[in-house]
């Protein structure tokens, strides 16, 4: 029988003997030693709630109030709004190089619901988004932050994000 559980560095699935419960090992695709975990019993397995889709439209909401303050707040100071990336007509894949961070750390720290949100909202930018992630991948472009992530996990993280974003 196995054990399955997700690597603590690179998130992939990874598959490793019941004897080998409780003790660390090296992920088969980054390489990196993560702890593999005790098999689960089906009485530990917690059934998730539904979603509450009024919850999540009442959350979104309160953020767009946040924004509209955020906004009338730098009015209110004499400084300008920026214009929202999405409505930028000189929008170019440098204007987009902070989702290709934000989901790469994301990923790397564990934050995978954040890293969707990273990637759902570069994908919405369409081939414009792709080319910023592109230029990470063809190393046109570096960020020092990206440093602490194994090469081969970035490289992971950032074909994960071109067929997310695809």
């Amino acid at each position: 029988m196995t054990i399955t559980f997700r690597c603590e560095h690179c998130h992939k699935e990874v598959d490793a003997p019941d004897s080998a419960a409780g003790k660390r090992g090296k992920c088969p695709f980054c390489q990196q030693t993560t702890y593999i975990p005790l098999p689960v019993s089906e009485d530990e397995v917690l059934d998730l709630a539904p979603v509450d889709e009024e919850e999540e439209r009442r959350r979104q909401e309160e953020i767009e109030a946040l924004r509209q303050q955020e906004r009338d707040l730098i009015a209110e100071i004499g400084g300008e709004a920026a214009v929202p990336l999405e409505h930028r007509e000189d929008l170019a894949p440098e204007d987009l190089y902070h989702f290709v961070v934000n989901y790469c750390l994301d990923m790397a720290s564990g934050k995978l619901d954040r890293a969707r949100v990273d990637a759902t909202r570069l994908g919405e930018f369409g081939s414009l988004g792709r080319e910023a992630v592109r230029d990470f991948q063809n190393q046109r472009v570096t960020e020092p932050a990206l440093d602490q992530i194994p090469e081969p996990v970035l490289r992971g993280f950032l074909k994960q994000l071109v067929e997310e974003t695809g």
